[in-house]
C-alpha cells in the first residue's frame, strides 16, 4: 500500500471530528505512516503519534471538563484595566487564555515524550509572530529548501502542541527558544505541503473549514477564532488543491471552545465523513 500522510487541520473544538476519522482508519486496518497538525489537528496529531488509539483518545474527551484546558487570564486582564486607568502602570494584555492547563493535560497523555519518542514520523506547525516565519516542529528530519521556514526537533510534543493552538489574542503566546509562537493557522491551515516534505506517497486533508457560516459569532475569542479560519483557510486552499490527493470535510458546524458536550456528536461526524470516503481510499491505496 502507499504511504499514507493525514494532514489534520485547525478548527477549534471541531477538532475532535479528527477522532473519529482515525477510529474508521483503525476499524478498517488502514495504517497511517505519517501525521501532521494545526492547532487543534495538532493535538490530536501528537496524541495519536505518542500511542493512544482514537479510541482511548474518545474516553480521555468525554472525561473532561472545561475548566481541565481552558484557564483564563484573569490576573491579566485586572492588570491591563488598572493600567488603562493608573498612568503610571504599564501592562500589556498578551491573551485571554493562559494555555498552561492545556499544555499539562497534553504532558500527560503523551506522557511527556519528545518529538523523537514518537511511534511515526510526525509534524506540528506554529508561526513565529515576531519574524512571521513558519515553525516545524518534527519528530525526524525533514528537508527544507525555503529559508522562511524553521525547523524544531528538541522540543517535548505538549510544548509543540501548546504554541501550534495560541490563537492570537484568545491564547497568550508561547514562548520558546527565544520565539514568540502562535497559532500554526496563520501559516498553513490544513498542513498538506509538509506531509509531501515527509515523504507521503498519498496525502488526505483533513479539512475543519466552513465556506458558508450560519451563526452569528460573540466575544473576542469567537471573532478571533472566526477571523483565523477565514484567512487561513484562504491561504491554505491552494496547497490542498495541488497537494492533496483526498480531502475530507466534516460537517461540524460552528461550536465553542468549551461544548464539550457536543463532543460526541462531534467525533461522530468525523466518521460519517470517512466512511462515506473509505471504499475510494483503500482502491486508492492500492492503486
Amino acid at each position: 500500500m502507499k504511504k499514507l500522510g493525514l494532514a489534520l487541520g485547525g478548527g477549534g473544538l471541531k477538532g475532535l471530528a479528527h477522532i473519529g476519522i482515525l477510529q474508521v482508519l483503525e476499524d478498517n486496518r488502514i495504517p497511517v505512516s505519517m501525521i501532521a497538525g494545526t492547532s487543534a489537528g495538532s493535538i490530536i496529531a501528537a496524541l495519536y503519534a505518542s500511542g493512544l488509539s482514537a479510541y482511548r483518545m474518545e474516553a480521555e474527551v468525554l472525561r473532561l471538563k472545561p475548566g481541565d484546558y481552558l484557564d483564563y487570564n484573569i490576573s491579566g486582564l485586572i492588570k491591563y484595566l488598572l493600567s488603562c486607568f493608573i498612568p503610571p502602570m504599564d501592562a500589556n494584555l498578551d491573551g485571554i487564555i493562559k494555555g498552561d492547563r492545556l499544555e499539562k493535560l497534553i504532558y500527560r497523555l503523551t506522557e511527556g515524550k519528545y518529538l523523537r519518542e514518537s511511534k511515526l514520523p510526525l509534524a506540528i506547525i506554529a508561526c513565529d509572530i515576531d519574524s512571521g516565519r513558519e515553525v516545524i516542529f518534527a519528530s525526524e528530519k525533514i528537508r527544507l529548501d525555503d529559508n522562511e521556514v524553521l525547523l524544531v526537533q528538541d522540543a517535548l510534543l505538549s510544548q509543540a502542541v501548546r504554541a501550534s493552538i495560541s490563537i492570537p489574542a484568545a491564547f497568550v503566546p508561547s514562548r520558546l527558544q527565544g520565539m514568540q509562537l502562535v497559532d500554526g493557522g496563520v501559516r498553513s491551515m490544513v498542513p498538506v505541503t509538509v506531509q509531501k516534505l515527509m515523504g507521503a506517497e498519498y496525502i488526505m486533508a483533513i479539512n475543519l473549514g466552513q465556506y458558508i457560516y450560519d451563526q452569528g459569532v460573540e466575544g473576542i475569542p469567537e471573532i478571533v477564532n472566526r477571523t483565523l479560519n477565514i484567512l487561513g483557510y484562504e491561504t491554505s486552499a491552494a496547497e490542498q488543491k495541488f497537494l492533496a490527493d483526498m480531502a475530507i470535510y466534516p460537517d461540524v458546524g460552528e461550536v465553542k471552545l468549551s461544548d464539550l458536550d457536543k463532543a460526541a456528536e462531534i467525533i461522530r461526524t468525523g466518521r460519517r465523513a470517512m466512511k462515506k470516503e473509505m471504499a475510494k481510499l483503500k482502491k486508492d491505496l492500492r492503486a
